[in-house]
């Protein structure tokens, strides 16, 4: 997970800062897909992804689930914020580095493996490890045998991948089922408001416990 905190969102800074903190850093990419927010759709955008010739694809309008990784990792970096941020949350932008950290250093259950490794190849060196004397990883026989440690966990990660599918939706099966409620049960209700100056994504979700009464 990469994320850039903007204090505004017009397509020219959108645009600079994808250069900036993915072209620039980690190459161009060959496909782009994105939601059809009126930056990433502006002929600035396209022009920028035109040049860099980037074949840029984006999700069908109120369809979120075309981009359900993103989606997930959206609603992960919102729950960490949301624990962190002060009261008038005007220090959520000090926290980002810091939910990418704990997010690209996590192992993911879907491929086994943290973001970091996936991407470079190689696991994460904690501050604590520093403290440690360096650590023999690979022999001759291992490096003789593959081309690239990216090649294989990327291999592990596809398959793991797969399998995990699996396993979501057998789980769902199981789990999901009509909710059933009475008068006398204890619930949480969702929040619909939003108090001035504050994000709806960075305040608490759920107010209560109410007792249902009819």
């Amino acid at each position: 997970m990469l994320a850039v905190p903007f204090d505004q969102q017009d397509a020219e800074t959108v645009a600079k800062a994808f250069v900036a903190n993915i072209v620039l850093k980690y190459g161009t990419p060959r496909i782009l897909q994105t939601d059809q927010g009126a930056n990433f759709i502006s002929e600035v955008f396209r022009n920028t992804c035109k040049i860099l010739k980037i074949k840029k694809i984006q999700s069908t309008a109120f369809h979120p689930e075309s981009q359900g990784s993103i989606e997930r990792s959206h609603r992960l970096l919102a729950a960490y914020l949301r624990y962190y941020v002060n009261e008038d949350q005007t220090n959520w932008d000090e926290w980002v580095p810091f939910a990418t950290y704990a997010y690209n250093t996590t192992i993911h259950s879907a491929t086994g493996f943290t973001s970091f490794e996936l991407l470079f190849g190689r696991p994460f060196t904690l501050p604590s490890a520093l403290k440690k004397p360096p650590e023999l990883q690979y022999n001759y026989d291992y490096v003789s045998d593959l081309r690239s440690p990216l090649k294989t966990v990327h291999h592990h990660a596809h398959k793991n991948l797969i399998a995990n599918k699996g396993k979501s939706r057998e789980h769902y099966g199981k789990t999901s089922r009509e909710m059933k409620l009475q008068v006398g049960d204890t619930v949480l209700l969702f929040d619909e408001t939003v108090r001035r100056c504050r994000s709806r994504k960075l305040s608490a979700l759920w107010i209560g416990p109410y007792t249902i009464t009819d």
